[in-house]
């Protein structure tokens, strides 16, 4: 049954202070921070050393030379370090008969150990769309076999469920007994495509966000600081219903944090190593994997607030879609149009448009903390109305019909060869070489070039 957050007056439930939930799990965030900090730059010498790198097109990509993948790797094996951790310390309740430590759902593990795989495969191997799309619903249901997220979508079928009780009735449900609805097929089914949407979503909005030095690496970190502040809230809350589950999203959180954290520093322009799908696939489905745990036992708020932190990336990914159905492009077609894109064509830098991201995440990650103080039918309200402000404010950027203006651009110079005559030396960086990007006459050219099989440029 869903542990719905009850009231301090109920005997028996105990309440803590932030301090008293983070405090015993800090240590998790060390661990993480220090082995993906320290392994990054060994993966980076791995990559090089066996060619794991991500060659330059000079056409959408706008790195100017070969810059070696399996960051993502370091990012995971900091992230498993601080679960590892997590074996070592006291829950912060502990009381005679209960379980000492936190236990973590194994298929936690084996789902995180599973999408690295796919994500690596795909960085060294590649493989195509749909392929990796299979993979990550193979991981979701992963999931809900070992019971993890089995009730999530309790949160949106329930209510109405429950009035359907009332109003129609449902065979082998009294109306007197409606807790019954919680182990509905309706229910397990409804669950089962919830965590498969997540999952899939917060993979592939991952992915696509990943488009400059720095920008995905960051804005996740942001994201986890968020969700941290989520997890930490809620178990402050909770009445200690359920100690383990509290902790288990505390951890995952921090060990979140520190995993990217770690990493973000060697990604920050001029990148000397990109996480890749194996990163950006990573940290999405481990905000897929906190988004199910604050959906569990009917805690709406707190998913809601979830959403809205990651609402960057779903933005980002959402445009991308719907601006490929409407200029009739395959879903899965890159192209120039992303926000980032956007904002290096009107002038600015790319590390002017990361901090620029980075602000924005922020500003969501802020209007998420502040939805867990209000009731959630004005969160919902709240959520609807910034979500509409963009989606109109994105039309009129240009991001849905692939429509840029360039006011004052200025004709930069052509990029000059390199010694060895391979890739060229700089990439102009000016306004007027960004937007190009959008104009007509380089969509064309571009898509002439991919047809002919020279370029296979990657999200």
């Amino acid at each position: 049954m869903p542990s719905f957050l009850a009231a301090e007056s109920l005997v028996g439930l105990k309440y803590f202070s932030p301090d008293e939930v983070l405090s015993p799990y800090v240590f998790v965030f060390y661990a993480s921070y220090v082995i993906a900090f320290l392994f990054t730059p060994v993966l980076r010498m791995i990559a090089i050393q066996y060619g794991i790198i991500d060659e330059p097109d000079g056409v959408r990509k706008m790195h100017t030379k070969p810059v070696a993948y399996l960051g993502g790797v370091a990012v995971f094996l900091g992230w498993l370090s601080g679960l590892a951790i997590s074996q070592f310390v006291l829950l912060h309740r502990v009381e005679k008969g209960m379980q000492p430590n936190l236990v973590i759902n194994f298929g936690i593990v084996i789902s995180a150990c599973s999408i690295v795989l796919l994500g690596l495969w795909d960085d060294i191997i590649r493989m195509s769309p749909w392929t990796k799309i299979v993979g990550q619903v193979l991981v979701a249901v992963c999931l809900v076999v070992f019971g993890i997220g089995r009730h999530c979508a309790w949160i949106v079928v329930g209510p109405m469920l429950t009035r359907s009780v009332h109003y129609f009735g449902i065979p082998h449900i009294p109306p007197g007994e409606v807790y019954l609805l919680y182990h509905h097929w309706i229910v397990d089914v409804a669950s089962i495509l919830f965590v498969m949407f997540l999952v899939v979503g917060c993979c592939n909005a991952a992915n696509l966000m990943d488009g400059l030095d720095g920008l995905c690496g960051g804005v996740m970190a942001v994201v986890a600081a968020g969700f941290l502040f989520l997890a930490v809230n809620l178990a402050t809350q909770s009445g200690a219903m359920n100690v383990n589950q509290d902790a288990l999203r505390v951890v995952l959180g921090l060990a979140l944090l520190g995993g990217v954290m770690g990493f973000v520093p060697y990604n920050f322009n001029p990148a000397s190593i990109f996480m890749g799908d194996t990163g950006s696939m990573f940290l999405g489905f481990v905000c897929a994997l906190l988004m199910i745990l604050f959906a569990s036992e009917g805690h709406f708020k707190w998913f809601l607030a979830s959403m809205v932190m990651f609402s960057l990336p779903i933005l980002d990914s959402v445009l991308a879609f719907v601006r490929r159905w409407v200029n009739g492009r395959a879903l899965f077609s890159p192209d120039r149009y992303h926000l980032h894109h956007q904002l290096v064509s009107r002038g600015f830098s790319v590390k002017q448009t990361v901090v620029i991201s980075y602000g924005l995440s922020i500003i969501f990650v802020l209007l998420g903390a502040a939805i867990v103080y209000i009731r959630a039918r004005y969160a919902v309200a709240i959520y609807l109305i910034v979500f509409g402000s963009i989606i109109v404010a994105a039309y009129k950027m240009g991001m849905v019909h692939e429509r840029v203006d360039f006011a004052g651009a200025k004709p930069s110079p052509a990029p000059k060869p390199s010694a060895a005559g391979g890739e060229s030396e700089q990439i102009p960086s000016g306004a007027f070489a960004d937007s190009v990007v959008g104009s007509k006459a380089w969509s064309e050219e571009a898509d002439a070039i991919r047809q002919a099989g020279v370029l296979q440029p990657r999200e």
